[in-house]
């Protein structure tokens, strides 16, 4: 005779293997583009779902009207000062709460591309921290303007999971 334990236990074993774990990168610039949140819903339903929020443009604006200078390497944005770091945060953060709001009751998780290090912000390119979560994720979406997609292709080429989709 099987325990109600042990049937409880195969259930939930048969719920999360059903289950995918989606990452979905989506740059400021395109969050607020027609079809994104339904997107993000629609893989909601179903699986569980990271959302990495981009604010490479704002970031760049509010820099330049406090009068930072914007410069990138390989690595992404270059910061000198910790006044810098917390604007970058401070952006990311704005845009985090913003598309948190437009996804409560779906159960997707909003995201920003920071890290700390002992009491270091230390803020990553999106399109890294992309490449940081690879192997913990089943499906990976890359959200970009049409102008930028041939460009998000040779970044992640070699990473056969991630689906650049442009709007």
């Amino acid at each position: 005779m099987i325990s109600e334990f042990t049937i409880l236990y195969i259930m939930i074993c048969m719920v999360f293997v059903m289950v995918n774990n989606v990452l979905i990168k989506a740059s400021g610039d395109v969050v607020e583009k027609e079809g994104i949140l339904d997107f993000i819903r629609d893989k909601a339903r179903d699986n569980y779902v990271v959302v990495i929020c981009g604010a490479g443009t704002k970031i760049g604006e509010v820099l330049r009207r406090k009068g930072y200078d914007t410069k990138f390497d390989f690595h992404g944005r270059i910061t000198e000062t910790f006044e810098e770091r917390v604007i970058v945060r401070n952006v990311l953060e704005r845009e985090q709460k913003k598309l948190q709001d437009g996804l409560v009751g779906t159960g997707a998780n909003v995201v920003i591309p920071i890290i700390e290090m002992a009491s270091i912000l230390c803020h990553i390119n999106g399109d890294m921290y992309v490449k940081a979560g690879y192997l913990g994720f089943d499906e990976i979406y890359v959200f970009t303007l049409n102008d930028r997609v041939e460009g998000k292709k040779k970044i992640f080429e070699g990473f056969d999971k991630v689906e650049i989709v442009g709007v």
